[in-house]
């Protein structure tokens, strides 16, 4: 039997811990180019996978990405919006709830703002669905990929948009409105839809959006906005143990517009104000420690609402949970 060279099985020994990342998110330009694109980490190698769409959302193995798409309208017709799903190289892209236009009074059909469970079973997403005529409130909902049964988790006066699933699989975070509570808020649920309350108070100063959880399901960061005098948006980590908020140190110049975790020592953050294109967003990887910027994003319009997950994920759980392996490598 011919033996093996040893460079040979030291190569073979090494490559399931080589790992690379991915990056997808929403270029808006004016004619052809704008839609979902994705990039290694590094910011190379730039593909567009699909024609308009936002807030592109990995699966838990990376081989799919759901989002949110406007639909196609006659004249003086309200826009809607459904849930899709497409491979990570474009192909098979897939509209996956339904239209039920009959039940909205001639109302407007938005559904948006897709997460993942971890275990890739379901996806909580955003509808109007059985919103009254005339109030286009949205709740927040459940699909089972595989039954396409669909399960409705808040049924409140407020709007709840921007849901984001935590790694650990046992709360779900979101956007409330807040009716009489003052601007929209970041509210915690757990992942039945019980328990909803507030993880930040609202009042009418602040303006908050977009979770995202972190890593170890212990924080979720969110973008807030203030109201008034001194107007400006920035990325706030809130522990949801502790109750203990860090806002996350920026330039001066810096006008933030979306931000996500990447692994647990960086952030990727869609900012304006810097390297001589104050009118457009890019796409930054930004130290936590070190607050270290490097850009990634150079395309002709705003890049924002990125995503991030690792190339070589590992199953971690019957179920098929995957877990990230990038960030504890980089460390």
């Amino acid at each position: 039997m011919r033996k093996i060279p040893l460079y040979c099985l030291l190569l073979f020994l090494f490559l399931p811990t080589l790992t690379h990342a991915k990056i997808v998110f929403k270029s808006v330009v004016r004619g052809a180019g704008a839609g979902l694109y994705v990039m290694d980490d590094d910011g190379r190698n730039v593909q567009r996978i699909t024609k308009g769409g936002w807030w592109p959302v990995w699966s838990p193995d990376g081989k799919r990405i759901a989002f949110e798409k406007s639909l196609p309208v006659a004249p003086k017709q309200n826009q809607q919006f459904a849930i899709f799903i497409i491979n990570s190289d474009g192909s098979n892209e897939q509209r996956l709830t339904d239209d039920i236009e009959e039940n909205l009074d001639g109302g407007r059909l938005f559904e948006g703002g897709p997460s993942w469970s971890p275990d890739g079973r379901y996806i909580v997403f955003e509808s109007s669905r059985d919103a009254k005529p005339g109030r286009a409130r949205s709740e927040l909902y459940t699909m089972d990929l595989t039954t396409q049964k669909m399960r409705r988790l808040t049924r409140r006066e407020s709007s709840k948009t921007q849901p984001r699933w935590s790694p650990d699989g046992k709360y779900i975070a979101y956007r409330d409105d807040a009716l009489n509570r003052g601007y929209p808020t970041i509210f915690l649920m757990r992942a039945d839809g019980s328990g909803q309350h507030e993880l930040a108070k609202g009042d009418v100063s602040r303006f908050r959006s977009m979770p995202r959880w972190s890593p170890d399901s212990q924080s979720v960061m969110y973008i807030e906005e203030n109201v008034g005098p001194g107007r400006g948006r920035k990325a706030v980590i809130h522990n949801i143990e502790t109750d203990k908020r860090e806002i996350v140190p920026k330039p001066d110049n810096w006008h933030v517009h979306s931000a996500c975790f990447m692994g647990r020592k960086y952030l990727l953050i869609s900012a304006k104000g810097r390297n001589g294109n104050p009118d457009k967003y890019e796409i930054y990887r930004y130290h936590l420690v070190t607050g270290e910027m490097v850009n990634l994003t150079n395309t002709p319009g705003d890049d924002y609402a990125m995503d991030w997950i690792s190339d070589d994920v590992l199953p971690v759980s019957p179920q098929g949970k995957k877990k990230v392996t990038w960030g504890a490598i980089k460390e």
